[in-house]
């Protein structure tokens, strides 16, 4: 049984990986069509790299 604290059983979905370092992506700013920075890596990735299906 997982710790609420622990992220585990919280419900969310899991974040993203970084495509280029691997870690745990929990924001992108973009900062063009298609430019944008991950967060907290601070690679380079795709704007839409969070985009939820619909």
């Amino acid at each position: 049984m997982g710790d609420a604290s622990d992220g585990t059983n919280d419900g969310s979905p899991p974040l993203p990986d970084c495509p280029t370092c691997g870690a745990p992506v929990a924001v992108v700013t973009a900062s063009g069509p298609h430019t944008g920075s991950a967060s907290p890596c601070g690679c380079s990735v795709p704007p839409d790299l969070l985009r939820r299906g619909d």
